[in-house]
Order: structure tokens, then C-alpha cells, then sequence
């Protein structure tokens, strides 16, 4: 009997209020996290610029199309932004399965077999590689843009292998973790539980692809978050798409630092 009470679950009420309130959470974390720690090593962000325009930049994205000149700080400082950022979108997951549900497995589908990675990695190379293709191609030989740019600005700057193992920390270990987490665990079941299944794949990739605040990968980024949607549902575990993040972001880092 007690095992019985103790595994029957208990109503969820978490949601999209949540989801907002969460990528608020994270976005004021992150620049009071890079704010304290570049005090604290009394860092210069250079006066054109400023602090907040670089966290805008590199912890959240190209924001507003801020203007391309680099402030003289260390890429050290990258994935420094990353961490309040990461920490929002991980502790408002956590602590709405916690509290409102009935924890990360159940709730978000936190779990990972080792059956994830090949699956995972494979859908990832390939929307990388194909999708993003499909998707850019037909415009390219009309207009000329990098889609590329704004994470190039980043990769350029990695000239030792310390700057390119941080790179690598951020965009292959600590996005794919976090984001999945928070977006194809607590925002894509939020909307399905409000408006469905197919509401929920299209809303939660549109909200991941807006606030990384890149117009010009927006398109990419939906596709991407609508591939990872689909794994998630198809195999009801977020192991899937965190491995799809991490083929995702490797052929993007491994094409803009080795081979671009």
C-alpha cells in the first residue's frame, strides 16, 4: 500500500507560465553572473560596447544585431555568460518537476540509453549538414550572407587549444544539456499540454530558434528544433535530441574551426 501511494502521481502544475518566467530568470543570471565575475578580475568590456552588449552577443546571442567590433576580453569570458544562462534553464526545470510534478523523468522525459548516441548523433550530422543546406541553398545564389557569422566571430578568436576546448565546453557539452532540458523537456510539454501535440513541436522550436536572438539562423534553428521535438516524442526520452544537439553543434564547430 505505501509503495503503491508513493508511486502514484500527483497532479502537474507547471506550464507556460513557467517557460516565460524561466527564460527571464535565465537571461538576468547570465548578466549578473558575467557582470560579478568580470568585476571581480577587473576585466575592461570597452566603452563602445559594454558589458551587457557582450553578453548580449556571445551569452544570448547576436541581440539586436549589435555592431560587430569585439571588446577586448578573453574567450574565456564566453562560456562565463553561459553559466547563469544554463543554470536559469536547468533550475526552472528542475524545480517545476520537483514541486508541480512529479520529477524530470516522468515530467520531462530525463533519461538517456546508449542506444541515444548513434540515433541522436545521426539526426544531428544530417540536419547540419542537409537541412540546413535544403534550407539556405535556393537563397544563396541570389543574396550574399554567411549564415555562419555570428558563431564565426566566436570560433575565429579560438587560436589555442585551451580557447578551442572552451568552444567546445559551451556549445557541445553545456547547450545540448541544458537547452534540451529546459526546451524539449519543459517548454515543448508545456504547450502540448495546452494545445496539443502538434502546437507543442511547432511553439517550443519557434521560442528555442527566437531567443537565440540570430535572424538569420532563425530557419535553421526551427528545423533543428523541430527535429529534436520529433525524437523526443517518438522515443519519450530527452536522450535522443541532447545527442542530436551535440552532433548539431560539433559538424558546426568542427567545420568553422578546422575546416572553414
Amino acid at each position: 500500500m505505501a509503495a503503491a501511494k508513493h508511486n502514484k502521481e500527483r497532479e502537474i502544475r507547471w506550464g507556460l507560465p513557467d517557460v516565460f518566467i524561466g527564460l527571464v530568470i535565465s537571461w538576468v543570471a547570465a548578466v549578473v553572473v558575467f557582470v560579478a565575475v568580470v568585476a571581480a578580475v577587473g576585466l575592461d568590456t570597452g566603452g563602445e560596447t559594454g558589458t551587457g552588449s557582450y553578453v548580449g552577443r556571445y551569452g544570448l546571442g547576436d541581440a539586436l544585431e549589435l555592431e560587430r567590433s569585439d571588446p577586448a576580453l578573453p574567450l574565456w569570458t564566453l562560456p562565463v555568460g553561459q553559466i547563469g544562462l544554463w543554470a536559469g534553464l536547468g533550475l526552472t526545470a528542475v524545480v517545476a518537476a520537483a514541486t508541480r510534478g512529479n520529477g524530470l523523468r516522468r515530467d520531462f522525459g530525463w533519461s538517456m540509453r546508449l542506444s541515444d548516441i548513434p540515433v541522436g548523433l545521426a539526426f544531428g550530422v544530417l540536419a547540419q549538414i542537409v537541412v540546413v543546406w535544403l534550407i539556405y541553398a535556393p537563397f544563396q545564389q541570389f543574396f550574399d550572407f554567411d549564415v555562419s557569422e555570428a558563431a564565426r566571430q566566436i570560433t575565429d578568436r579560438a587560436a589555442s587549444p585551451g580557447d578551442i576546448a572552451l568552444v567546445m565546453l559551451g556549445v557541445v557539452v553545456g547547450a545540448p544539456i541544458f537547452e534540451e532540458l529546459f526546451f524539449r523537456g519543459l517548454t515543448l510539454r508545456a504547450f502540448e499540454r495546452k494545445w496539443g501535440a502538434t502546437v507543442g513541436v511547432l511553439a517550443s522550436s519557434v521560442v528555442f530558434a527566437a531567443v537565440h536572438f540570430q535572424l538569420l539562423q532563425f530557419p535553421a534553428l526551427v528545423a533543428f528544433g523541430i527535429i529534436a521535438a520529433l525524437l523526443v516524442r517518438r522515443y519519450k526520452r530527452l536522450g535522443p535530441a541532447i545527442w542530436a544537439h551535440v552532433g548539431f553543434n560539433l559538424v558546426a564547430v568542427i567545420n568553422l574551426i578546422w575546416l572553414a
